[in-house]
């Protein structure tokens, strides 16, 4: 099984978190490497990253699973072009199985759905343990591919749930604005992060900026939470603006059509690259 993680970290004041936070002289547990992608706020594009790295990874023939923990709209299947006939919800109550709620994108991508359940007569807003078992049973389909993409949007709650943790998990905290709302919306998710799972590792993804832009977007970021929270972050990299996808988007285009070839694609083409290869992270941009 490939071990893909965005970034082989490099040693920070976050590894004697981590390490603090399991048992002395015991091994933290192991798993699928797993993204678990998200941001401060509406509008950042986790959807849109969440979609393009899973794409990408398995447009390099890794078998990737793409989870939409959004249980409103869940977004992923319209930009994706699918029709499901289930979402995790219908695992509410044990109705239904981890791979009755899977559709096939490719011979490499499969999805699971977010948004209201299709299959089962479930009904009504989850309740965060309902929420928390209906992803942990998503879970279960984590040991049959070699990647794990979770889109959790800019709602905490999903975040929350979709936690493990383990080893090979890491927060991909997407940061879309570089405006002091912006900043401050990513900043506090991970704050929040962290004070939740200390040993969960937190990669700061820049989108829609490239270039010493993408790298001072998120040094502003890294230096309130090496003041506020005592800990630094990684540098994700960065995805470039790219109007052409967003214009094919809008015209209805399927999203692994779309971003075949574009900037976005090719950025994140350099990311999955880099991670399969175990280089050590630096401040490109791209």
């Amino acid at each position: 099984m490939t071990g893909l993680a965005l970034l082989t970290p490099r040693p920070t004041q976050a590894d004697g978190l981590a390490a603090a936070a399991w048992p002395r002289g015991t091994a933290r547990p192991r798993g699928t490497p797993t993204l678990l992608c998200a941001s401060g706020r509406g509008g950042a594009g986790a959807s849109l990253v969440s979609a393009l790295l899973a794409v990408v990874a398995a447009g390099e023939g890794m078998q990737v699973l793409l989870v939409d923990a959004d249980d409103f709209v869940g977004p992923l299947a319209l930009l994706l072009g699918t029709t499901p006939t289930a979402s995790w919800m219908d695992l509410r109550g044990g109705r239904l199985g981890a791979e009755d709620v899977v559709t096939p994108v490719s011979t490499t991508l499969t999805l699971v759905a977010g948004g209201p359940a299709r299959a089962t007569a479930a009904g009504g807003p989850l309740t965060p343990a309902e929420r928390r078992a209906c992803l942990q049973r998503v879970g279960e389909l984590a040991a049959t591919v070699d990647l794990v993409v979770v889109d959790t949007g800019a709602r905490l709650d999903p975040l929350v749930a979709a936690i493990t943790p383990h080893a090979d998990e890491r927060l991909v905290a997407v940061s879309g604005s570089s405006d002091p709302v912006g900043l401050a919306a990513t900043y506090a998710l991970c704050k929040a992060a962290r004070e939740r799972h200390p040993a969960l590792p937190i990669d700061l993804l820049v989108n829609r900026e490239s270039g010493s832009e993408a790298t001072r977007h998120f040094d502003r970021i890294d230096a309130g939470a090496r003041q506020f929270l005592g800990t630094a972050l990684e540098y994700g990299g960065a995805i470039p603006a790219d109007p052409t996808l967003d214009a094919a988007l809008r015209a209805g285009i399927p999203f692994p059509e779309a971003a075949a070839g574009s900037p976005a694609a090719l950025a994140a083409h350099a990311l999955v690259r880099r991670a399969r290869a175990g280089a050590t992270s630096t401040r490109s941009g791209s």
